[in-house]
Formats: structure tokens, sequence, C-alpha cells
């Protein structure tokens, strides 16, 4: 179970569905009787971490949830030298042990892919190190994501991290094809990580309709 545990998650690629997948997890994990937390570290524009907070009833302070938040859509790095914003990982992580002394488990959303800098020098993959977190990797369904699913679990495994599991996400309501059809069995036949479930196009997305149409994760690893 994912329980008693933190959980970073993150992806191939920004737009993937990370918000959406962190959502779904947290009201799946709150429905087995389980208090569930989220962080949002770092935040360029959006209104990511007061969605999660609004959709899982949390009472933490958004300045715990997200302490690092910049206006412009823009790689972290860049968007705090933009905004003379100072990154300091200890308060990070800092939050991160109020949060957790609050939860059973933390479900912490990154900015964008593992290896996107959040300041000179720092990747988002340095930070699960120092947050000693775990990894739920959030992928595309579509052609090509093969290839990008399969360079982030080497990247994750290469740094001695390990990967909870896989997530799919279709973030767009076309019907699937050969590739949305087959690519999570695939990857999770080349990776040997398995596939904790498959998140439909979600409209609305809402705890209601997350757990009519969730049913079937895989949350016992």
């Amino acid at each position: 179970m994912l329980k008693n545990s933190t959980i970073f998650i993150t992806a191939t690629d920004t737009g993937v569905g990370k918000t959406v997948t962190t959502a779904v997890l947290g009201i799946l994990l709150q429905a087995e009787g389980c208090n569930v937390g989220v962080m949002k570290p770092v935040q360029c524009a959006g209104e990511d971490a007061q969605f999660l907070k609004k959709v899982l009833q949390l009472q933490d302070d958004l300045k715990t949830i997200n302490p690092f938040y910049a206006s412009e859509p823009l790689s972290p790095h860049l968007a705090f030298h933009r905004a003379k914003i100072k990154f300091d990982k200890r308060l990070l992580q800092d939050c991160l042990k109020k949060l957790q002394a609050r939860h059973d488990i933390v479900l912490i959303e990154g900015a964008g892919g593992l290896m996107v800098p959040l300041a000179k020098g720092y990747y988002n993959a340095d930070l699960i190190v120092d947050l000693k977190a775990q990894v739920i990797i959030v992928a595309r369904l579509g052609l090509g994501t093969i290839n990008h699913t399969l360079l982030t679990i080497n990247e994750v495994q290469r740094r001695g991290l390990t990967v909870k599991g896989l997530i799919f996400c279709q973030t767009e309501p076309e019907r699937k094809g050969v590739p949305e059809s087959t690519n999570p069995h695939e990857i999770e036949k080349l990776s040997g990580v398995k596939c904790l479930g498959i998140i439909p196009y979600l409209k609305p997305l809402n705890r209601k309709n997350i757990l009519r149409r969730c049913q079937n994760f895989k949350l016992d690893v």
C-alpha cells in the first residue's frame, strides 16, 4: 500500500497530467481511509496547488503546500531568477516535515519532468533525493511515449531512486488508437515497472467522477 510514505509524482514532460494524477491518487487513497496531504514545492504560474488543496479538502496552509511560486510560466530556474526569488531546498524540507507530521502519506507534485532545473545545477531529480521520496512517473498514452517513459525510468533508477509505478493519463478526449491501447503493457514489459492505472479523460474533474471512473487502480504496491 502507498500508505505511510512520501511519493514524488514526476512526468515524462510538462502538460502530461501530473496535477490530475495527484488529485486522482489523493481521492482514491482518501476513499480507502488514508489521511492524504499534498505538496507542490515549485509552481510557475497556474493554480495547481490551489486546485489540489480544494479538491482534496485540505486544511494545510497554501504556503506550506506551495512554498515557491513565480508568476511566469517558465522553467523554474529562469522564473525564479526573473522574479528575484532565492530557491532554498531547506525550506522545502521543512514544509514537507510539517505535512508528514499531519498526514499518513504526502503526494508531491513536481514541476515539469525529472530533469527540469530548479536552480543552477539543481534539478527535480536532486530534490527527490533530498526529500527522500519514492517516485511515480506519469506518461502520455500516445505515440512517442515509449521512448520518453523508458528514458525517465532509466534516469530515476540510475540515481538509485525507487520507482513505485507508472500512471498513464489521457489528457485529450480523442478516441484511443493502437498506440494508446498497447503502450502501457509494452512499457511495463520493457521496463519491468508496474502500471498502476490509466486515467481516462476526466470531465468534470471532481471527486464523484474520479471515484466512478478510476476504480481499477493498483494501490497495493
